[in-house]
């Protein structure tokens, strides 16, 4: 398809706090976090997502998607292969 994009990373920067799944200290102690657009009792303070943006042709960028949780799996392939075999993820007490 010959499609061209530029991958960026979010490190050593705020976008990961603007778009919340990093999060400081003190939410982490205080129960304050917000992840997945809910409240959360946060015990990391960095959580999975994934967001994908458009530059307009007349500079405006738009945030077109954004996925937290359990919503990231498709990118993940070894979930996929994990929920495959007989026990999936094996994630129960």
């Amino acid at each position: 398809m010959d499609w061209s994009f530029t991958w960026v990373s979010s490190a050593r920067n705020e976008f990961n706090y603007d778009y919340m799944v990093s999060f400081r200290p003190e939410q982490v102690q205080g129960g304050k976090a917000v992840y997945n657009y809910a409240p959360f009792d946060m015990e990391l303070e960095d959580r999975e997502g994934v967001s994908v943006f458009y530059r307009a042709p007349d500079g405006a960028i738009y945030n077109t998607y954004s996925a937290h949780a359990r919503g990231i799996d498709l990118l993940n392939t070894a979930y996929n292969y994990l929920d495959l075999v007989p026990k999936g993820r094996d994630e129960d007490d």
